[in-house]
C-alpha cells in the first residue's frame, strides 16, 4: 500500500515501483520525458536485475559519447537487451559507467571510485556530497544523505561534522539491517532500538551501542580501502563539477578529495 503501481493504458502493470532515483538517472537524466518509456525501461532493469542509477548513469555517457540520442527510449532498451545478451559491446557497456567512459573518452563521467553519483549533485547537495565522496563504497548516497542542510552558510568543519553523523547513524543502521527510511525513527530512539535487541537476543545492550557500532563500521571500511590502495585522489569528483556551473544557482563543487580524506581521523580510537 506504500508503493507505487505504473500501468499501461489497459490498466495492466507495467512495473512497481518507480522510485525518485530512476526518474532521476534513467529518466531525465538520458532525456526522457515520456514517464510511459521510462516506465518501459524500469521493467527491462528489473528483470536484468541491475541498479537504475549506474544503469541510467551508464545509458547517458553512451549518449554524451555519440552512440545515441538523448531522449531515444528504442536505442536505450536496445543497449539493454545488448547487455543481457552478452554481446561484445553489451558485455562493454555491462561493466559500469566509469569504464563506459573511459573506453569512449568521454570528459564528463559522474562517478566517485568508479561508482556512478546518484540524483543528489554535489554542487548544491554539499554535504551529501562529502559523504560520498569520503566514504568506502563510493558514490554511495545511502551512506550519509542531508539533502535539506543550507550548505552555502556553512563552513568545511561544521559540513564534515554533519557528514560524519550522518554517516555513523547510516552504517549502524546497514549493519543492524534496519532501513534507512525509518532513520527519523530509530536514530532519535536508541534506547528503545537497543530494548528491542536485548529482547530479541538476550542481551545487554545501552543506547551507546548504537552510534559506537557506526563509528566501528566506518573505522573497518576505511582500513579496509586503506589497504587496498585507495588515497585521497579517490575521493576527488570528476573534473567537470568544479569546472561547470549548475542552473539555476550556477553552483560548481567547493571541496576536494584533500578536504574530506582525513575526516574519519575524527573517529575516536
Amino acid at each position: 500500500q506504500c508503493s507505487n503501481v505504473y500501468v499501461d493504458a489497459s490498466g495492466k502493470e507495467i512495473v512497481s515501483p518507480v522510485e525518485y532515483e530512476t526518474l532521476g538517472l534513467l529518466g531525465s537524466n538520458c532525456g526522457l520525458t515520456d514517464p510511459d518509456d521510462l516506465a518501459g525501461l524500469n521493467e527491462i532493469a528489473n528483470d536484468m536485475g541491475v541498479d537504475t542509477i549506474e544503469t541510467g548513469a551508464t545509458l547517458a555517457v553512451l549518449m554524451e559519447a555519440g552512440l545515441g540520442r538523448f531522449g531515444d527510449a528504442k536505442f536505450m532498451a536496445a543497449c539493454l537487451r545488448e547487455m543481457m545478451q552478452g554481446t561484445p559491446q553489451g558485455r562493454i557497456w555491462a561493466q559500469g559507467t566509469a569504464r563506459v567512459g573511459q573506453h569512449y573518452k568521454v570528459r564528463r563521467v559522474p562517478v566517485i571510485k568508479k561508482q556512478a553519483i546518484s540524483a543528489y549533485d554535489p554542487r548544491v547537495v554539499e554535504a551529501t556530497g562529502i559523504s560520498m565522496m569520503a566514504t568506502a563504497q563510493g558514490a554511495d548516497h545511502t551512506a550519509g544523505n542531508l539533502p535539506r542542510l543550507k550548505t552555502r552558510e556553512m563552513d568545511l568543519n561544521a559540513l564534515l561534522e554533519q557528514s560524519l553523523i550522518a554517516q555513523i547513524n547510516c552504517a549502524a543502521t546497514d549493519s543492524l539491517g534496519l532501513c534507512i527510511f525509518g532513520r527519523s525513527v530509530t536514530e532519535p530512539n536508541t534506547e528503545w532500538l537497543a530494548n528491542a535487541l536485548n529482547g530479541a537476543l538476550g542481551t545487554n545492550l545501552t543506547k551507546e551501542f548504537f552510534p559506537a557500532l557506526g563509528r566501528e563500521t566506518l573505522k573497518l571500511e576505511h582500513e579496509f580501502n586503506r589497504r587496498a590502495g585507495f588515497t585521497e585522489k579517490d575521493d576527488e569528483l570528476p573534473e567537470f563539477f568544479y569546472s561547470e556551473p549548475l542552473a539555476p544557482t550556477n553552483h560548481v563543487a567547493r571541496f576536494h578529495g584533500q578536504d574530506v580524506h582525513w575526516m574519519y581521523e575524527r573517529l575516536p580510537a
